[in-house]
């Protein structure tokens, strides 16, 4: 299937294989009805949307992610002004997003429709490039690549940013991504020559204003997105420059790594193309890279006894991928890219191989967050 949605402020079109349907579309308001409960719930697909060439198509826009094939339907349209990285919290109440070139902007999501609701509006001391949240969604964390800086930044009971709480810390060259580990004890920084390890204060507030480690990354590699897997102790970091994922043991103790095992994302001979997103399933048997020029996602399954990779090869998908996402159910990947298209990929549940379902026209699909409401929230 292809498709074409949200390719102008106020209005969207979905072309199917035999049919076109237009749908008026009001900024901010839930199109049509609302998105049918299935058995497993309901999920929705969100699409931070820039085109930073002509400054034009911005906002967010909300699709519903159909449980039997993976499709995609456009609900809702939220206005943002430049938006960039996108979050949201474990308990799927809170969602973030950058407005660029220095705010983020803070959301209720309602469940049954998938819309946002404005919370607040915060200015930074610098750009972004990277949202995540602590595991227990009491901390906004932030990476500035280009002010070589963190941030972390507490959230009231109502997930509201505290900006006179905030903490501002220094980091390798060019952090392009973080995230906290599992237990919530440590955060890691990807940089461009090692990845830092910061943590969190025993008192509940805030990190240690110094990392507490350097971890040095594979020579001319520039690791640069990370994902912890489940239930065991290994990270996953995607090279930027060389184009290939890091398996890490964790020292559950230190929080130390250790690096086990490179493998590359690209075929063999293939020069081209640099590391962007990974994510690993939230079973934890795959795990998944992107590398744009090269337009591919490249998947792994993971060794339960040991963590180590086998390569499963790699697929097209949207082009410039940036950024991807993964459904809880773990059966669908959804790709963004630069080069204005969305991939909706089928996850075999035994192989962990993908297939391409569909395929969008959108401008400026830039990050991707996908969430699911269960039947009873």
């Amino acid at each position: 299937m292809r498709g074409i949605i949200f390719c102008g402020r106020a209005n969207a079109v979905w072309v199917g294989l035999a049919l076109a349907i237009a749908l008026q579309c009001v900024p901010g308001r839930a199109m049509g009805t609302e998105p049918a409960v299935q058995g497993d719930g309901v999920t929705f697909a969100y699409f931070s949307r820039s085109n930073f060439s002509r400054g034009k198509i911005q906002g967010i826009s909300v699709c519903r992610l159909t449980s039997d094939d993976g499709a995609l339907t456009p609900v809702v349209e939220q206005p943002l002004e430049s938006p960039g990285p996108l979050a949201v919290d474990a308990q799927k109440r809170r969602f973030y997003a950058v407005s660029y070139p220095d705010k983020i902007h803070a959301y209720d999501i309602d469940a049954g429709s998938g819309s946002l609701k404005s919370l607040a509006e915060v200015q930074l001391p610098g750009r972004p490039e990277y949202l995540a949240l602590d595991r227990r969604g009491r901390y906004l964390l932030a990476a500035m690549y280009h002010q070589k800086q963190v941030i972390v930044c507490p959230l009231d009971s109502q997930g509201r940013p505290q900006l006179d709480q905030l903490q501002v810390l220094d980091s390798g060259l060019r952090p392009h991504a973080i995230l906290s580990d599992r237990h919530d004890r440590f955060v890691y920084v990807p940089c461009a020559g090692d990845i830092w390890q910061y943590a969190w204060n025993e008192n509940g507030k805030g990190l240690a204003a110094q990392a507490v480690a350097r971890h040095k990354a594979p020579k001319d590699s520039r690791p640069r997105h990370l994902w912890f897997h489940p239930e065991k102790d290994w990270l996953y970091v995607v090279n930027e420059s060389s184009r290939s994922l890091t398996f890490h043991q964790v020292d559950p103790d230190t929080g130390g790594l250790r690096s086990i095992q490179t493998l590359s994302t690209v075929p063999e001979g293939v020069l081209k193309g640099s590391g962007a997103d990974i994510h690993v399933t939230p079973d934890g048997r795959f795990v998944y890279a992107s590398t744009r020029e090269h337009d591919s996602v490249a998947g792994f399954s993971i060794d339960q006894a040991s963590g180590e990779l086998t390569a499963l090869g790699q697929v097209p998908t949207a082009r410039g991928p940036r950024d991807f996402a993964i459904d809880p159910s773990g059966r669908f990947l959804v790709a963004g890219g630069t080069g204005g298209s969305v991939v909706v990929h089928a996850i075999d549940q035994k192989t962990g191989q993908t297939t391409m379902k569909h395929r969008y026209e959108v401008m400026g699909p830039n990050w991707v967050e996908i969430v699911n409401f269960p039947r009873e929230r």
